[in-house]
């Protein structure tokens, strides 16, 4: 057999063991969360898998309790605020650690995305205080600014992905030209890191909808969040509308994650279509 053909041979078959393994990953990675949609389906009142009967009674319980619309609300409001304030920082944040030409840049990073590393209920024991210090405890400010902690290191990974993609000569030509610093954000710096700023601000709001440990020490009755009345009522009721809710918030998520992927590819497509131009036309 050629030489060219065996190279060929063993591509091919390790192409279908690197495929079967991704697979069986996704698939452990996965199937614990699909298991809790036929959960809230059963038509037991306790939580049984796999369902013996078939209902959506639950669903319409939640409905019915206006306790699960009031938190869902809490949960919006404060995930696009924190979305829209962790833009904001983790933009700066980028833009100082990619464009400020400090030899303590490393240093900034590390400091951005440490709470990515940190145990969430570590920041919320250090957060509660300083919140009951400041008289904003149980409002929704308090849980803006937690999640905010959280929120902020997504931004700012994928804004500084975003403007490692292409040269700071760009910003410099612009100047050199005429254009003052804002200027040259506006209309060189945004059009190319808006698509970053965008999937970094989903991951934010999605990390604030789902978040469970911070809304259980800054939030009080009247800004629980989805997570936070979860969590009280397994404490209380453990019945399939757990699992309704858990599946719409899930479906939710998922929704979100489809929209950045979506957005990614868009940004692959454009690059492997002309790298050349990528960089300009990136948005």
């Amino acid at each position: 057999m050629p030489a060219e053909a065996v190279m060929e041979l063993r591509y091919r078959i390790g192409r279908a063991i690197m495929a079967v393994l991704v697979t069986v990953l996704l698939i452990y990675l996965v199937l614990p969360q699909f298991i809790i949609v036929p959960l809230s389906f059963s038509d037991q009142s306790y939580l049984t898998f796999p369902p013996p009967g078939w209902s959506t009674k639950w669903f319409v319980r939640i409905a019915e309790n206006p306790a699960w619309f009031e938190a869902a609300v809490n949960s919006l409001i404060i995930g696009v605020a924190t979305a829209f304030t962790s833009m904001v920082l983790g933009t700066l944040a980028a833009l100082t650690v990619a464009r400020g030409g400090s030899a303590r840049a490393g240093l900034v990073s590390a400091l951005v995305v440490a709470p990515m590393m940190l145990p969430h209920v570590i920041l919320a024991i250090g957060l509660y205080p300083v919140m009951l210090n400041i008289g904003i405890l149980g409002s929704y400010a308090a849980a803006i600014v937690g999640h905010t902690v959280v929120g902020v290191p997504l931004v700012f990974i994928t804004v500084h992905a975003a403007l490692a993609g292409y040269s700071s000569a760009l910003e410099l030509a612009a100047m050199t030209m005429g254009a003052n610093p804002w200027q040259t954000f506006w209309q060189i710096t945004f059009p190319m890191i808006r698509v970053g700023i965008v999937v970094g601000g989903i991951l934010a709001f999605a990390t604030s909808f789902d978040e469970l440990m911070l809304a259980l020490f800054l939030t009080d009755a009247g800004t629980r969040t989805l997570p936070r009345l979860m969590w009280e009522q397994l404490n209380d009721y453990l019945t399939p509308t757990i699992a309704g809710v858990a599946t719409l918030v899930f479906s939710f998520t998922l929704l979100l994650l489809c929209i950045v992927s979506v957005l990614q590819s868009r940004v692959g497509r454009m690059v492997e279509a002309d790298p050349a131009r990528s960089n300009t036309e990136v948005a």
